[in-house]
């Protein structure tokens, strides 16, 4: 094994202890120590790979952001058409978050629950920016005639919708009641409304309904 490969084995002991515990005891109630004895090693190795227990938990969460911010940046090279495009979309989301569930786990504690001191990260911008790209998405469905969306807002926050519910259900249940399979049937269904419209050239979406 050459010192490369051996530090990043270190690295990678130390990255899995420490979700381990920030998962099962929560950020703020994981020490150092804890993490060290689980991964095998001592406390000046993970000062010297992550420098603190906020280093290695940056580290586990820039990592798989970045990771994201590729996926998004990939999406300019995929042909096909905006139905298409939007389908691949998702499932390249899904495929990143089951690829990182325990990362996912662990974001779901910090943003929902109790405050556990753990460093400031802008979740939300994040979870926008698959909005706004998926909006982005329908306006070029429109803008080429193979879809009708009166408010591509709300349209891409329903396809968005189906994509957060088939997230949710990666860390709730176990097996998962919606797979991916699942998840482009219903992008299908609502998607076939959308393209549906643009062949009648009918208005998306009915009066409201008077209660």
């Amino acid at each position: 094994m050459t010192v490369n490969e051996k530090g990043d084995s270190v690295r990678g002991k130390l990255l899995a202890a420490a979700l381990a515990l920030f998962n099962n005891k929560g950020y703020a109630a994981t020490s150092v120590r804890e993490i060290v004895q689980t991964a095998g090693v001592t406390k000046p190795v993970l000062y010297y790979y992550f420098g603190s227990k906020e280093g290695i938990y940056l580290e586990l969460m820039h990592s798989s952001l970045a990771e994201f911010d590729a996926s998004l940046a990939r999406m300019t090279t995929i042909s096909g058409t905006a139905a298409e495009r939007i389908v691949h979309f998702c499932s390249v989301i899904l495929d990143l978050i089951i690829d990182r569930l325990e990362v996912l786990r662990l974001i779901y504690a910090i943003y929902y629950g109790p405050p556990q001191e753990a460093p400031p990260i802008n979740f939300d911008e994040y979870y926008s920016r698959i909005v706004s790209t998926v909006e982005a998405l329908v306006e070029e469905g429109i803008s080429r005639g193979e879809l009708a969306v009166d408010d591509t807002y709300t349209a891409a926050w329903i396809i968005v919708s189906i994509l957060s519910t088939t997230m949710e259900e990666q860390i709730c249940h176990t097996p998962p009641r919606i797979d991916a399979r699942l998840m482009e049937r219903m992008l299908g269904v609502v998607l076939q409304g959308f393209q549906q419209k643009a062949n009648r050239n009918e208005p998306l979406y009915e009066k409201e309904m008077k209660i």
